[in-house]
Order: structure tokens, then C-alpha cells, then sequence
């Protein structure tokens, strides 16, 4: 289990921390909390030791019990420091260690960290504060910078504090990045396809996309430089852009050849339509409507990349499924393919939770009933050995 230290400095934007050690218990971390005087003129020593594994401020410092600057941070793997404050960023910045605070993030700079600015903009422009968070990541330190929006002093612009998952996707990349992943360009797709009918009337699937956006997760947090195309509508932070019919999927996958890994995880319909203008009258077909529907392209046999291209496949037919998996594996030219069997046991569509067997020329790697998210990891180490 790793363990997180979490700096709060007294900014009125205090509360986002409790919201954040809800955010990392719930994602398995122990959390560590250091509180600084100011954060202590909002919030009370006591709230956060409720809520976290340990607090350590200037009320409770005591070289007996390991609650000093130097012993708090030492069974830590990360320090992230959300809410940062001007002052507490430009002191960290200069090496000031005139408080328990400081002397504590000072002691504890050999691990990786993570700074979310919070205050007036002014004061996040002026060139001291600029100039420190440029030397603090030049030095390794991780900003996650602040947004634009209506403040607590009732000034609008940049200054207050990110989202807070945000914040969390951050610190969980500085904990799981691997030097392989490294500047790797990832192209992950997903979602349904929708192939229009008429102008009001379309043809679609029920892929939810969240088996695709486990997947661009998982190689960001890992280290990679993600792109994410969908259908469906997620916050995420990394290059996302959205699409819905087979033209415009492969018009934005036009826009990234220059990836190392093509992860299709898309449901791409097999057919499209002939549109007919305007609205279908029911009407003017009485006696039921035939419409004429042709095989659309197919995006990832035709997909041209130097890097390697991994396919997903539905299949329903438990006993053949394998052999239809390794002939669309040879045919189109995949480097793997992941293969979900479908059967009326098994969660399905808009589930958190799958079996996929992975398929290379080489082996087959079953998984398991796991969650998207560990599978998506599985997926993200195997194309380590491709």
C-alpha cells in the first residue's frame, strides 16, 4: 500500500483536502496529513485526524513519538501539497525553513511532488510565485496548475484551486510512471459508433466506452503521452476528442499515425446506411420499412502505423470463439488482440467488471474476472513484451 503525504497550507480553499483524502482512501492510499499554521486557523487538527493515518503540526510536534519534521515523512512515497499557498510556495522554493511546515517539506524532498497552487490571481501571476514554481519544476516537482473562475475574493481569473481528480490522476502518474512508457504516443478509441438512418434515426451498439477509457487511464498513469477518442463523454485529463459516426473516427485517426500504440477498443459498426433525407414517415410504408445497409470500412485493417495495434473482439460463440480471434489477429495485421466472450453469466455491457483473453502469435494470457481497471493494466504490461 503506498503512502501519501498530504500538505495542507492555509488557503480558504482548506476544505478541498478533506475531499481529497476521501478521494485517495478510496483508491487504496494511507494518508498522511501535515497542517500548517494557517491551515489551522480554518480547519481543526482533530477533523483531520479523524479522516486520515496520522497528522502532524505544530500542536502535536514531539521528537518521542516520531511526529517531527524529519521522522513524519519517512514511510511516505509521495508528497503532494494541495492547498499551496504564495507564501508557503516561494518559501519552498528559497529553502525557508522557519516552521514546522517547511521543515518538513524540506525534509522530505528525495520523494516525488505534486503542487496545487490556490490564491488571487495577482498573486499567482507576480513574478516571484512564477519564478518559483518554474525553479520547483525544474527541479522534478509536478504543478498541477489552477483554473480560471470566479474566486473567494470575488476577483475572476486564474487562481483557484484544480479539480480535485485532477489533482488525484496526477499524483497516481507520479506513483505508477515507468521509464518504458516514457514520451510512448498511445491512441486509444471507444465507444459506439452511431451510422445515421435519416436525419432524426440512427444505427448504434451498447459499448458504454468504459473498458477504452480504463485502457487510456491505465497507459497515463503509467507515463505515456495519451489521446483518447470516444463517443462518449468523459472528464479525463489527458487529449481527448469526441466522435460518433465510422467517417469521423477515422478522420481523427488520421490526425495521430505517429503513435507507438493503436489500442481499438472502439465498437465500429460493421454496416452503414444509406441515409434517406429528412424524416422517415411511417405512412409511407405500411407494410414495414427495408432499408439498404453496406459493409463500412475496416478502420483497423486499414489503419497504416510504425507502432503496434491492438484490437478487441466480441464474440458470443464460446466455441469458436478463440479461432475467429487469431484469424481476425493474422488477418488484420494486429500485434494482439483482446477477446471478450460474451455469455448470459457474465456482466456485459456497462459493466466495471470482465474476462478478456489477451492473443498474440505467441500466447494466449486468460484473465480472469477482474475489473476494467486492473484488466486495462494487464493490457498495458503485456504490450511491454510486443
Amino acid at each position: 500500500m503506498k503512502t501519501i503525504l498530504l500538505a495542507v497550507s492555509g488557503s480558504i480553499a482548506f476544505y478541498k483536502a478533506y475531499e481529497l483524502i476521501s478521494l485517495f482512501k478510496k483508491e487504496g492510499f494511507k494518508i498522511k496529513v501535515l497542517l500548517s499554521d494557517g491551515a489551522l486557523k480554518f480547519g481543526s487538527r482533530l477533523s483531520f485526524e479523524a479522516l486520515s493515518d496520522g497528522v502532524l503540526c505544530s500542536e502535536n510536534e514531539s521528537w518521542s513519538k516520531k511526529f517531527n519534521h524529519i521522522s513524519f515523512s519517512k514511510d511516505c512515497d509521495l508528497v503532494v501539497f494541495a492547498p499551496a499557498t504564495i507564501n508557503s510556495i516561494n518559501k519552498l522554493a528559497s529553502g525557508i525553513a522557519d516552521n514546522l511546515f517547511m521543515q518538513t517539506l524540506i525534509a522530505a524532498s528525495k520523494l516525488p511532488l505534486v503542487i496545487a497552487p490556490a490564491a488571487n490571481t495577482n498573486m499567482f501571476l507576480h513574478f516571484s510565485t512564477q519564478r518559483s514554481l518554474e525553479l520547483l519544476e525544474k527541479h522534478g516537482a509536478s504543478i498541477v496548475y489552477p483554473v480560471h473562475k470566479m474566486l473567494a475574493c470575488k476577483d475572476k481569473g486564474v487562481g483557484a484551486l484544480a479539480n480535485t481528480t485532477q489533482i488525484l490522476y496526477e499524483c497516481k502518474r507520479q506513483l505508477f510512471k515507468e521509464e518504458f512508457f516514457k514520451d510512448k504516443k498511445v491512441l486509444v478509441t471507444g465507444g459506439g459508433t452511431k451510422e445515421k438512418i435519416d436525419d432524426v434515426r440512427c444505427m448504434s451498439n451498447f459499448s458504454s466506452g468504459k473498458m477504452a477509457k480504463a485502457v487510456a487511464d491505465a497507459f497515463h498513469l503509467l507515463g505515456a503521452r495519451v489521446t483518447f477518442l470516444s463517443s462518449v463523454e468523459f472528464e479525463v485529463p489527458y487529449e481527448i476528442a469526441h466522435f460518433e459516426s465510422v467517417d469521423e473516427l477515422e478522420n481523427l485517426m488520421n490526425l495521430h499515425k505517429e503513435c507507438d500504440f493503436l489500442i481499438m477498443a472502439a465498437a465500429v459498426s460493421d454496416f452503414t446506411c444509406e441515409k434517406i433525407d429528412g424524416k422517415i414517415k411511417k405512412d409511407e410504408h405500411p407494410k414495414g420499412l427495408n432499408l439498404h445497409l453496406k459493409h463500412s470500412k475496416d478502420l483497423l485493417e486499414n489503419f497504416k502505423i510504425q507502432g503496434k495495434k491492438i484490437g478487441f473482439k466480441v464474440e458470443l460463440d464460446q466455441k469458436n470463439a478463440l479461432e475467429h480471434a487469431k484469424k481476425s489477429l493474422d488477418k488484420k495485421g494486429l500485434d494482439m488482440i483482446c477477446l471478450n466472450i460474451l455469455s448470459h453469466d457474465k456482466d456485459i455491457f456497462g459493466s466495471d467488471f470482465n474476462e478478456l483473453d489477451f492473443i498474440t502469435k505467441d500466447k494466449v494470457v486468460h484473465s480472469g474476472r477482474k475489473s476494467k481497471k486492473e484488466l486495462a493494466f494487464v493490457l498495458a504490461k503485456l504490450c511491454k513484451e510486443l
